[in-house]
């Protein structure tokens, strides 16, 4: 998945452990070195993730370094504001050649490799691997991603798995305190679309919504009074139990029948998640590239550190020339993780 995360989550003159990067000019902005204790952590980490995953039936794949740009500027396979973070160049070839990128993300290079190789059914798909994204400053631009892909298995099934392999892999990285953000872009759609709102307009609210601006809904409210029922429960999503969506199966059916689908599944992945112990909270929405998801998001805390984030994004094969297959996965920074797991804490 696309991995969102702050410009820079840790000081970026820092290493993972906390020591000080000397700034002697001899080191690429944004580039990290990982010296012999780094690596017995991100190894310890790495390890941890990839058996977990097999475990349960998700092998291991690997994408080439450089990918064709027009993989990712397919509709809605990257967000615009990630697109203009690629590092692109062309890829010489006599007189011509084809604009070619890093990788920058790792979920539309599997979904390449599962359509090249013409897979059927289930496939549960996992991936230890660079990206690459130009950040401003010294932020940083190589993160090594971690993540898992599920394609074949629709909704909810497919979400309640991946929301129990999330917490398994944390727990197996000994991390305490887990608790899950859930939301369902479809939820949001349904309501904003209701409001009157286009596809542009839909994608700066719900930006806007995510970045904590308070007064969105007020102004939306004030340019469109009509719909302005339909964009106060927009701003009431917000609860921590199954009988929660219920009554908000009750408040929003009567007026937004469309909003039935959503509702049915995020009330289906509470339900996992009761069982499983796990607490959690349902919002307005949990992930940015709006456009790229389809479904159920969510993104995984232990404490108040944010963990993995991940979501459901149905029609991603299509997109790139495939045939469609109903898809989500989830993915982490592992240097993050490296930073949050307690010494020993992985196996």
């Amino acid at each position: 998945m696309p991995v969102e995360t702050a410009e820079s989550e840790a000081d970026p003159a820092s290493t993972p452990e906390g020591d000080p990067v000397p700034d002697n000019g001899l080191r690429t902005s944004g580039m990290r070195d990982l010296g012999p204790d780094e690596m017995r952590r991100f190894r310890r980490v790495e390890r941890a993730f990839l058996e977990t995953a097999e475990a349960r039936g998700y092998l291991e794949v690997r994408t080439p370094t450089i990918e064709p740009l027009h993989l990712y500027t397919a509709a809605g396979t990257l967000s615009p504001q990630l697109l203009d973070r690629v590092y692109s160049f062309l890829d010489w070839d006599g007189w011509s050649g084809e604009r070619v990128v890093l990788r920058p993300d790792a979920t539309v290079a599997v979904a390449r490799w599962l359509t090249e190789h013409g897979l059927e059914g289930p496939q549960r798909l996992a991936y230890v691997q660079p990206v690459y994204r130009f950040v401003p400053g010294d932020g940083d631009r190589e993160q090594w991603q971690c993540g898992v892909e599920l394609f074949g298995v629709p909704a909810p099934e497919g979400d309640s798995e991946l929301l129990l392999l999330a917490r398994d892999l944390l727990a197996a990285l000994g991390l305490e305190g887990l608790r899950c953000e859930l939301a369902h872009a479809g939820l949001a759609r349904v309501i904003f679309a209701a409001a009157g709102l286009d596809a542009v307009e839909q994608l700066e609210a719900y930006d806007r919504m995510l970045e904590g601006d308070a007064g969105i809904v007020d102004r939306l409210v004030e340019a469109r009074p009509e719909s302005a029922s339909a964009l106060r429960l927009l701003s009431d999503v917000d609860g921590n139990a199954a009988g929660y969506l219920a009554n908000l199966r009750a408040a929003l059916l009567p007026d937004l029948p469309a909003a039935e689908a959503p509702l049915a599944d995020l009330e289906a992945v509470a339900r996992t998640l009761d069982a499983a112990g796990l607490p959690y909270r349902v919002l307005p929405g949990t992930a940015r590239n709006f456009e790229y998801y389809s479904g159920v998001t969510f993104r995984m805390f232990a404490g108040a550190e944010e963990c993995l984030a991940g979501g459901r994004y149905d029609g991603l094969t299509e997109t790139i020339g495939g045939t469609s297959a109903p898809a989500s996965g989830f993915g982490a920074d592992l240097l993050r993780l490296a930073r949050l797991v307690p010494a020993g804490g992985a196996r």
